[in-house]
């Protein structure tokens, strides 16, 4: 099994709700990590990103333990790394900053890496790839694309500070890739019309195309068509005592849906499981306890059954 990453390596400073501030890698990290320890060491993790020279040591340093990561997608700068700051207001809100922006990967970054099993792009920063990029890579490999909107559907002002924004051209980013993931508050900014779920498919998406929508601690649905109708399926996410790092959730959510549906071809196993993986995320903290991932699975199975 192969898979590209394609988007941003953050340096991300994580101050959580009545916690202790985290420091750590983050972006598509995440990313990278959940897929590390959910694949084998023979399979391949190509992330495709700007590396900053502050961070090119330690991260070829900590990639060593993940034998399974590639680093021939990552492309070196001589500036500081991306930077974000996270503060959290709620258990599950936060602001965020953003610092030392990367330029967007271009189509001659890109392309070398495109002959994987399943690509995803995930839009750290909103500006990653731009439009052009983005449909030379959906010419090519559409039907394995996994898009996450992500910050697409954020501006950022000045200070470096984000704020929602309802991207333009939004038929032309949704509709680009197989499959597309969003999470609630994302898909209230791209849904200003406040479409029934099966309306903003059949307006924006392909027949073909498959909808993911993650809503924290109430789980995630998942909207297709067969045929003239409209399927959708909600997964619910397990009950939580407590949250302790809703960071990278979503980007979790993600690689557990690559994952299962590359392994079982079966759109809401992939959902099912992806729910699941989301959840367990939510008790680690950042990605320095991403290897305790598939023991809190297991865990959280065992409290459902």
């Amino acid at each position: 099994m192969k898979i590209t990453i394609i988007g941003t390596l953050n340096k991300d400073l994580i101050l959580p709700f009545n916690g202790t501030p985290i420091e750590g890698y983050g972006g598509i990290f995440y990313n990278v990590s959940v897929l590390s320890h959910l694949m084998k060491e023979t399979d391949q993790i190509i992330p495709v990103s700007y590396i900053g020279e502050d961070i090119e040591g330690p991260i070829n340093a900590l990639l060593k333990k993940l034998p399974n990561v590639s680093k021939s997608g990552f492309i070196s700068l001589p500036q500081k790394n991306h930077r974000v700051i996270l503060e959290y207001v709620s258990p599950n809100d936060r602001k965020e900053k953003a610092v030392f922006n990367f330029p967007p990967l271009g189509w001659e970054n890109i392309e070398p890496f495109l002959d994987s099993d399943f690509i995803m792009i995930n839009m750290i920063t909103g500006w990653d790839i731009e439009k052009d990029t983005f449909q030379k890579i959906s010419e090519k490999v559409r039907d394995k694309l996994y898009f996450d909107l992500h910050f697409l559907v954020m501006g950022v002002d000045k200070l470096g500070k984000r704020f929602p924004q309802k991207p333009d051209n939004l038929e032309f980013w949704l509709n680009k890739s197989r499959f597309v993931q969003m999470n609630q508050k994302e898909y209230d900014v791209v849904n200003e019309d406040s479409l029934e779920d099966s309306e903003f498919h059949q307006r924006y998406l392909d027949p073909d195309q498959i909808l993911i929508i993650t809503m924290g601690g109430r789980g995630s649905k998942i909207i297709y068509r067969i045929g003239m109708n409209t399927k959708i399926v909600f997964f619910e996410a397990p009950k939580l005592n407590e949250v302790i790092d809703a960071t990278g959730c979503g980007d979790t959510y993600g690689c557990g849906f690559i994952h299962e549906y590359l392994s079982s071809g079966n759109v809401e196993n992939a959902g099912e499981y992806a729910s699941l993986l989301g959840s367990a995320k939510a008790l680690l903290l950042g990605t320095r306890e991403m290897y305790k991932l598939t023991e809190v699975v297991d865990l959280l199975k065992n409290k459902r059954n």
